[in-house]
């Protein structure tokens, strides 16, 4: 792991198009402003996490789909499905994307 220390307004680079900008630091806590391109996904890591377990659970489901979308896992727009848990942990959280 590499630690690194930023003071605010200070940025690190991963790669040549991510960038992480130490935006605000508030006692033990940091917020920092992460500019990706639209085809990286970023999540908290607990988000991360219960995405992926949702994404093993549906990969493994071997059910009817009528029964899979009869209210266990809600319509979206598009005709797919969003994970439950990872739903509720995007619901309670304070993600914003800002675009200059």
């Amino acid at each position: 792991m590499l630690v690194l220390s930023r003071q605010r307004d200070e940025t690190i680079m991963i790669g040549d198009d991510i960038e992480l900008t130490i935006v605000d630091i508030r006692g033990d806590k940091v917020r920092v402003g992460i500019s990706a391109p639209n085809s990286v996904s970023v999540h908290r890591k607990e988000v991360y996490e219960a995405i992926r377990v949702e994404n093993e659970q549906a990969a493994a489901f071997r059910g009817d789909l009528d029964t899979f979308h009869s209210g266990a896992f809600p319509r979206v727009a598009s005709g797919g499905t969003v994970p439950p848990a990872a739903a509720q942990l995007a619901a309670r959280t304070e993600t914003r994307r800002v675009t200059a």
